[in-house]
C-alpha cells in the first residue's frame, strides 16, 4: 500500500497518522499469525492423512477421489 506524499499543519495530524499506520501494522501481524497458525493445523500429519483419505470439510473432492479415476484410467488403458 503506497501512501501518497502529504503536507502536515500540526503535529496532532502526523500522530494520529502515526496512530493509524501502527494499528494497521498490528491488524496485519494478527491476521498473518492466524494464517500460520491455520497453516500449522492443515499442515499436521493428523489434518494430512484426514483430508488424503476423504475428510474434506469444504465439498471438494480428496486426493483418493481425485487420484482414482486417474488410477482406472491407466489400468483400462493397460489391460486394452
Amino acid at each position: 500500500m503506497s501512501r501518497k506524499s502529504r503536507k502536515y499543519n500540526s503535529f496532532e495530524e502526523i500522530e494520529l497518522d502515526l496512530k493509524i499506520l501502527k494499528l494497521e501494522r498490528e491488524i496485519h501481524a494478527q491476521k498473518f499469525k492466524r494464517g500460520l497458525q491455520g497453516a500449522k493445523k492443515n499442515l499436521q500429519p493428523s489434518n494430512v492423512l484426514h483430508e488424503a483419505l476423504g475428510g474434506s470439510d469444504n465439498g471438494e473432492p480428496s486426493f483418493i477421489e481425485r487420484i482414482i479415476p486417474i488410477i482406472l484410467q491407466f489400468a483400462l488403458k493397460s489391460f486394452k
